[in-house]
């Protein structure tokens, strides 16, 4: 069992913690994926239904996860971390 002052003194040799995306990049990433986002939507719905809807699902898919990731970074471009 470890001591309180050894994990004081491993907790005070450990690096600070730095962010895998910089912060400065949330923001075109946000206008990037949200704009990608919105032009699958408009895409989506003007697919002619078919016999399988793959292509509908693949597109529609990705324009929802786009829009998901768009708008967390959104959130953290304007300081509401998620």
């Amino acid at each position: 069992m470890s001591t309180y002052a050894e994990l004081l003194a491993e907790h005070n040799s450990l690096p600070a913690f730095a962010p895998f995306l910089p912060s400065s990049s949330l923001q075109p990433l946000a206008i990037t994926f949200l704009s990608l986002a919105f032009v699958l939507s408009f895409y989506f719905s003007t697919l002619r239904a078919k016999g399988l809807p793959t292509q509908e699902l693949a597109v529609g898919s990705l324009a929802s996860v786009l829009g998901g990731f768009g708008l967390v970074f959104a959130f953290c471009a304007v300081g509401v971390n998620v």
